[in-house]
């Protein structure tokens, strides 16, 4: 239903924040039903519907929705994907054993795209949006990669996120961090780079 909601939302032509705004939702309410950590509800899928100008149904079946290819710049993606599974700390073969686990498709699918010696490759979008979910960040930084806005506050929560790796941080929700600005990200990343080391 994520992926469906997306969809309708790029064949309307509206962004992220028009959508949230026709439907009444904050952004943080909006992410936790998208990031899955919590489920749309009825009252969520009359909101979205009324908002996309469709029936609720078609906002509740995604098994109706077709699946939808894109033709996407190689390196740049895969530079993203490659910066995705750095933040994790993981290998790419980490990643695709994960793929491998939900879909063999995918998993092939994000091969080829790590692997290709040509400037554009085909892929399903739900292979994006799979590798998004498992990197805890938004959809859009790699299905819309020339949205300057996300491209910004992903990077800055990337490098958040190493630098309290770096520090001995396990783990961090960035849904948790709210609204803050990718500048007050990368002040609190440079912060826990300066401080001297624990003895």
């Amino acid at each position: 239903m994520v992926a469906n909601v997306d969809r309708l939302r790029r064949a309307k032509g509206l962004t992220v924040g028009e959508l949230l705004s026709r439907a009444g939702m904050t952004k943080s309410y909006y992410q936790s039903r998208a990031g899955f950590s919590l489920p749309y509800n009825t009252n969520d899928i009359e909101a979205l519907a009324a908002a996309l100008g469709v029936a609720p149904e078609e906002v509740a079946n995604p098994d109706s929705a077709p699946r939808v290819e894109m033709r996407v710049p190689a390196a740049p993606l895969a530079a993203r994907v490659r910066r995705l599974v750095q933040s994790q700390g993981a290998r790419e073969s980490d990643l695709a054993d994960h793929l491998d686990e939900i879909d063999p498709a995918a998993a092939e699918s994000a091969r080829a795209l790590l692997a290709a010696a040509t400037n554009t490759v085909v892929l399903d979008e739900e292979v994006l949006r799979l590798i998004t979910h498992w990197a805890d960040v938004p959809t859009e930084y790699l299905t819309d990669y020339t949205d300057d806005a996300v491209t910004d506050r992903t990077d800055a929560e990337l490098e958040l996120r190493d630098a309290m790796r770096e520090a001995g941080a396990s783990s961090i929700q960035f849904r948790a961090l709210g609204e803050m600005s990718p500048d007050a990200l990368r002040a609190i990343a440079h912060s826990l780079r300066s401080r001297p080391p624990a003895t």
